[in-house]
């Protein structure tokens, strides 16, 4: 097992790693500036942003920073095989939730539109996709056996 995880490397430098690095960044976002954090969603978007979805950017923020204490604790501190698994599946589950919000919110048209992604609409969708790729493949143990 690679870099003290029950994962073999490619996912333990994926998940144990570089997402909740992510995840932090997504905070940062979020928190620093959570106005352009949602008007980035979705960039045709126009109009005042309302006090809720600001409310919401922060929650969104809190969130992340949750998700990434999880992953490394799933992942990285815990010895149960059986843990880092569950968590694998039921966070690939959430994955397509993350991409069905977009695509239900932007419609077919601008969904499949990926020459005119922003950097946020990249996030939510291309690595929410290759992370629950990556997660599906590691549960079906394309990358290794799960455990120490």
């Amino acid at each position: 097992m690679a870099l003290g995880t029950n994962l073999p490397f490619w996912p333990a430098l994926v998940f144990t790693y570089l997402e909740p690095i992510s995840l932090i960044v997504g905070l940062q976002a979020a928190f620093s500036n959570p106005k352009d954090f949602v008007a980035r969603q979705m960039p045709s978007a126009t109009g005042p942003i309302p006090d809720g979805a600001i409310i919401l950017t922060y929650t969104i923020g809190n969130v992340f920073l949750l998700l990434a204490f999880l992953g490394i604790l799933c992942t990285a501190v815990t010895r149960d095989t059986r843990v880092t698994q569950l968590y694998l599946f039921f966070v690939a589950v959430g994955d397509l939730g993350h991409i069905y919000a977009s695509y239900k919110v932007m419609g077919q048209e601008m969904f499949l539109d990926l020459n005119n992604y922003n950097d946020m609409m990249w996030g939510n969708i291309g690595v929410s996709a290759f992370l629950h790729v990556n997660r599906l493949a590691t549960l079906l143990g394309v990358f290794g056996k799960v455990g120490r």
